[in-house]
C-alpha cells in the first residue's frame, strides 16, 4: 500500500535515507539486506518512488530497527494553523454514563497530529448540593496517562485523590487546576440554573512516545528502579551517574579534592552539595552542572490549584499593551507548560502585538465575543474570524496576534495554552552546535554519508 501523501512520502523517504545512513549501508548494500533490485534503493531515498508499508516491515525485520523509526508523521494543519469551529465540536458531543446515569457531556475541540493535545470540553450533567469528596454521587475515574490543565466556567467542584486522601475544591469561572497523570479526580456541578463546565486540556509531553514504548520493552521492575522521586533530590542524581560512569566515591574524592567521608555523605543525601560543590563534581563526572539539579514541583496531592482572584497580571507589551495576560496553572516540573488567559485589548492589526514561540499553541474563545487571529506561515500573512467556543491549534514559531472584531465591543477573551513538544531543551542546543548545513540535513536527511569519490 502505498503513503498517500506527497509530502508524507518525502520524510519517509529522508527518514529511509538516514536510518542506512546510521546503520552505515550503502545503496548496494541496503538493496541486498531488503531483496530490491539493483538501483531501487536511490529512487526510494530520493522520492522518485514511493516507501510503501511492506518495505518498512521489511526493514524493521533484518536492521535493528522498529517500523516507527521509519514512519514519519502526518501534518494535518493548514498553512501550518488548524481551526474547529464552535458548530463542529457541538457535532462531536457525546454522553457518557457512569454508575447508570449520564455524567459528562464530552465535545472536540481542536487537535492535530502533531502535537500531544487531547484538548476536551466537557460540561457537568452530576448536580450536587454539598461540597463533600465523599458524596456517592460523585463518580471518580481512575486517572490517566496524560498531564490535565483544567479551565473552569461556572460553579463546578473539582475532586482529586492522592494517597488515599480525598478532596472537594469548590471553582469558579477562570479557576485553574493542573495535575498529574494517573491522579483520580472527577467533576460536578454546584448549579443547574447555570452553565457548569471546563476545558480540559491534557497532554503527554515526554512521557508519551519513545519514553513509553522503551520502557514497556523494558518492564514494570526497570521502570521502578529507573524513576527519580521528588525526595530523592541531587543524591539519586549523583549516585546515577556514578553508576553509569561506574566511578567510586574514592574516585570523585580524587577528581574533586573533596574528601570520600564527605562525599559519601553527599551520596547518601545527608546534605545537599553546595553551588561550589556543585560545579565540582559536574566537572568530575563530565557533566553539566543542572544534570545535578532535580526539578522543583509546587504541586499538593499531585495538583496545583490557581484561583483567578489570586492570579498574575499584567499588560504586554508594557508600554502599549495589546493584551491583558492571566497566568493560570502550572508546575515548575513543566517548565515548558505555559497557560494564560488573554484579554484582547488591541483595537486593530496597526495597535496589536504578535507573538510567537518554541511551544506548540492551542487557543479556545472563551466569553460572548468574537476575536481576528492573524498569523504567518511560509512568508504570507492570514487571518480568521473565530467566534465563542471556537479553537485552534498552532504549530511552534508561528508568529500570532489577536485583534478585537468589532473594537467598540468588550475585550474578547481566549484561553491559550503552550506545550513542548519533541523538540525540547537538549534537541535545542543539539541544533545549535550543529555545523552549516547539518540542521538542513537532520531534518530532511538527502545524501549518502560519504562520498564514492572520496572528497
Amino acid at each position: 500500500m502505498s503513503l498517500p501523501d506527497p509530502a508524507f512520502d518525502r520524510r519517509a523517504a529522508a527518514l529511509l535515507r538516514a536510518a542506512a545512513n546510521d546503520l552505515k549501508r550503502d545503496d548496494t548494500t541496503a538493496e541486498a539486506d531488503l531483496g530490491l533490485a539493483p538501483g531501487t534503493f536511490a529512487g526510494l531515498t530520493s522520492g522518485e518512488q514511493p516507501v510503501d508499508l511492506a518495505l518498512l516491515g521489511r526493514a524493521a525485520e533484518v536492521w535493528p530497527l522498529n517500523e516507527r523509526d521509519l514512519l514519519p508523521g502526518h501534518d494535518d494543519t493548514s498553512r501550518r494553523v488548524r481551526i474547529m469551529r464552535a458548530k463542529e465540536s457541538e457535532a462531536s458531543s457525546r454522553v457518557l454514563a457512569r454508575g447508570g446515569d449520564d455524567y459528562y457531556e464530552y465535545r472536540d475541540t481542536a487537535m492535530s497530529r502533531v502535537a500531544s493535545y487531547r484538548p476536551e470540553w466537557i460540561r457537568m450533567l452530576q448536580p450536587v448540593d454539598d461540597n463533600d469528596a465523599d458524596n456517592p454521587a460523585v463518580r471518580w475515574n481512575r486517572g490517566h496517562l496524560l498531564y490535565q490543565f483544567t479551565y473552569f466556567v461556572g460553579p463546578v467542584n473539582y475532586y482529586y485523590r492522592w494517597q488515599d486522601r480525598s478532596v472537594c475544591v469548590p471553582m469558579e469561572t477562570g479557576d485553574s487546576v493542573w495535575g498529574l497523570p494517573f491522579a483520580p479526580h472527577s467533576f460536578t456541578a454546584r448549579s443547574t440554573d447555570e452553565p457548569a463546565y471546563i476545558l480540559a486540556l491534557t497532554y503527554g509531553g515526554d512521557l508519551v512516545g519513545d519514553a513509553q514504548r522503551e520502557l514497556a520493552i523494558l518492564g514494570n521492575a526497570a521502570a521502578h528502579q529507573a524513576k527519580l522521586t521528588p525526595d530523592g533530590g541531587p543524591a539519586a542524581l549523583l549516585r546515577s551517574f556514578l553508576q553509569a560512569r561506574a566511578v567510586t566515591v574514592e574516585e570523585l574524592a580524587r577528581r574533586t579534592g573533596l574528601s570520600a567521608e564527605h562525599l559519601a555523605v553527599l551520596v547518601d543525601g545527608d546534605r545537599q552539595p553546595t553551588g561550589t560543590e556543585r560545579a565540582q563534581l559536574a566537572e568530575a563526572l563530565g557533566i553539566s552542572e543542572r544534570d545535578l539539579l532535580p526539578p522543583s514541583t509546587g504541586t499538593d496531592g499531585g495538583v496545583v490549584v490557581q484561583r483567578s482572584a489570586t492570579a498574575h497580571r499584567w499588560h504586554y507589551p508594557a508600554d502599549s499593551p495589546a493584551y491583558r495576560f492571566t497566568q493560570l496553572a502550572g508546575d515548575a516540573s513543566h517548565p515548558h507548560t505555559t497557560a494564560l488567559e488573554t484579554e484582547v485589548l488591541a483595537r486593530s492589526a496597526e495597535d496589536t502585538a504578535w507573538l510567537s514561540t518554541y511551544q506548540h499553541s492551542y487557543l479556545y474563545v472563551l466569553g460572548d465575543q468574537p476575536v481576528r487571529l492573524l498569523w504567518e506561515a511560509d512568508g504570507e500573512r492570514y487571518e480568521e474570524e473565530l467566534q465563542p467556543g471556537d479553537s485552534a491549534y498552532l504549530m511552534p514559531e508561528v508568529p500570532l496576534s489577536f485583534v478585537r472584531t468589532d473594537p467598540e465591543a468588550p475585550p474578547a477573551q481566549v484561553l491559550l495554552l503552550r506545550i513542548a513538544g519533541a523538540v525540547l531543551p537538549e534537541v535545542r542546543h543539539a541544533l545549535g552546535a550543529m555545523p552549516e548545513g547539518g540542521i538542513e540535513r537532520y531534518v530532511n536527511e538527502d545524501r549518502l554519508w560519504y562520498s564514492k569519490e572520496g572528497n
